[in-house]
C-alpha cells in the first residue's frame, strides 16, 4: 500500500479538477490526502466547523455562506448569529491561509454594525499571518469598527476589496490609508465620499484603487488624489467623472494605468489629454469609456515613451479620424495595441500597414475591462 507522502506526489501530478475529484471517491486514505493537499476551497453553502479542520493546508477560502441562520427566541424571525466565532475557527484550522473571500446574504438581519466584528477580524489576522488578499461582499457584512481592527492586526495585508457594502464611511478609509495595503477596490460603497479620498491620499503604499460606483464621490475627492505619491493604477467606473478631476488625475506622475468610465458621456478637453501625456510619463495603459477626446487629444501622446495600450470606446461620433490614430502609432514607438468601436473599421481601411497591425475594433461595452494583471484572479 502507498504511503501519503507518495499518493501526494500522485496528486501534485494532476492537473484536471475533475480527476483530482475522483482521486478523492477511490478509499478513505486517498480522500484523507486529498483534503491535506488542498490548497483551494470554494463553497456556497455553510459548512460545519468539523469540516473545515479537515482542510488544514488551505491558502484561498471562499465563501457565500460562513455562518448558518437561527431563530430568534420568539421564534418569529430568522437572524445570522455573528461570524466571530467562525473567523476564529478559520484562524485556527488554515493557519497558512493567504486569500479569503466571505459573503452575505442580504436578505437576512444581522448585528447594526456587521456580521463581522472587530474581535473576529483581530483574532483572523493573529491566526492568519500569512492574509495577503481579503474579498468582503454584502450591505451588512462589515463595519467601520471591524475594518479598523483588520488594519491595525493584518500586517501583511495588501490587498483589500469591499463590495457593496454599506456599513463603511470615511472612518474605515482612513484607517485604510494609514495602514501598509497596496491595492483597495471599493465597489457600490454607497457612504464613502470625498472625506474618505483625502485619508486615501495620504497613502505611502497603496498602488492600485478601483472605485465603481461610490455614488457620493465628486470631483472635489478627485483632486484630492493629486497628492498620491506611489499610485500606479487608478480605475473610476460609473463615477461622476468632469474634465477638471481627470485634469487633477494627471498630476499623479505615479500612473502606469488608468480606466475612466463615467456614468455620462464626458468631454476631455485637449488640454487635459496633453496634460496627461506630459505629466504621466510611466503611464502603459490608458482606457477611455464613453469619453469623447479629439485628434490633438489623440496626437499628444504620439511622443510618449511608455504607452503600450490605448481604448477609446466612444459610441457616437468622433472627434479625430484616420490620420490621428496614425501619427499616434507612428510616433509611438512603444504602442502595442489601439482599440476603438467596431462601428469605425470601414473609416480606418487605408491606413498605413505598420499602424493598421497595432488596430483593433470590438463592441462597445459599458462594463469596465479588468486590470491587465488581474489581483483578484481565481487559483487553480
Amino acid at each position: 500500500m502507498l504511503n501519503d507522502d507518495a499518493l501526494g506526489l500522485i496528486l501534485h501530478k494532476i492537473k484536471c479538477r475533475k480527476d483530482k475529484a475522483s482521486f478523492s471517491e477511490v478509499c478513505k486514505q486517498w480522500l484523507r490526502v486529498r483534503r491535506l493537499n488542498r490548497r483551494s476551497l470554494r463553497v456556497f453553502q455553510t459548512i460545519p466547523l468539523r469540516e473545515l479542520t479537515r482542510f488544514p493546508n488551505l491558502v484561498d477560502f471562499r465563501t457565500w455562506k460562513l455562518t448558518a441562520r437561527r431563530k430568534k427566541k420568539n421564534k418569529q424571525a430568522w437572524y445570522y448569529p455573528r461570524g466571530d466565532t467562525r473567523l476564529n475557527l478559520i484562524a485556527k484550522a488554515c493557519p497558512d491561509l493567504k486569500t479569503l473571500m466571505i459573503g452575505y446574504d442580504d436578505k437576512e438581519q444581522v448585528h447594526d454594525d456587521g456580521l463581522l466584528g472587530p474581535k473576529g477580524l483581530h483574532a483572523l489576522a493573529n491566526g492568519c499571518p500569512k492574509l495577503s488578499m481579503l474579498v468582503l461582499c454584502g450591505r451588512k457584512v462589515v463595519g467601520n469598527p471591524a475594518v479598523d481592527a483588520l488594519c491595525h492586526s493584518a500586517h501583511n495585508l495588501k490587498a483589500l476589496c469591499l463590495q457593496n457594502v454599506k456599513l463603511i464611511s470615511d472612518q474605515a478609509l482612513g484607517a485604510i490609508g494609514s495602514s501598509s495595503i497596496r491595492t483597495l477596490e471599493l465597489v457600490s460603497c454607497d457612504n464613502v465620499t470625498d472625506v474618505g479620498l483625502g485619508f486615501l491620499a495620504t497613502s505611502k503604499t497603496l498602488k492600485k484603487l478601483v472605485i465603481d460606483g461610490c455614488r457620493k464621490i465628486t470631483e472635489t475627492g478627485l483632486v484630492l488624489l493629486r497628492n498620491m505619491c506611489s499610485l500606479e493604477h487608478l480605475a473610476l467606473s460609473w463615477s461622476r467623472l468632469t474634465d477638471a478631476g481627470v485634469m487633477a488625475i494627471s498630476e499623479i506622475r505615479t500612473l502606469k494605468e488608468l480606466r475612466l468610465c463615467p456614468i455620462d458621456r464626458l468631454d476631455l478637453s485637449d488640454r487635459t489629454m496633453v496634460a496627461l501625456a506630459e505629466n504621466c510619463s510611466r503611464l502603459e495603459t490608458l482606457d477611455l469609456h464613453s469619453c469623447r477626446v479629439t485628434g490633438a487629444g489623440i496626437r499628444a501622446f504620439s511622443g510618449h515613451k511608455c504607452l503600450k495600450f490605448l481604448s477609446v470606446m466612444y459610441r457616437s461620433s468622433v472627434n479625430f479620424d484616420q490620420s490621428d490614430v496614425e501619427r499616434l502609432a507612428l510616433g509611438c514607438p512603444s504602442l502595442k495595441c489601439v482599440v476603438l468601436d467596431e462601428s469605425l473599421e470601414r473609416s480606418f481601411e487605408s491606413m498605413h500597414e505598420n499602424a493598421k497591425s497595432i488596430m483593433k475594433f470590438l463592441f462597445f461595452s459599458n462594463i469596465l475591462p479588468p486590470f491587465s494583471t488581474g489581483f483578484w484572479s481565481t487559483s487553480p
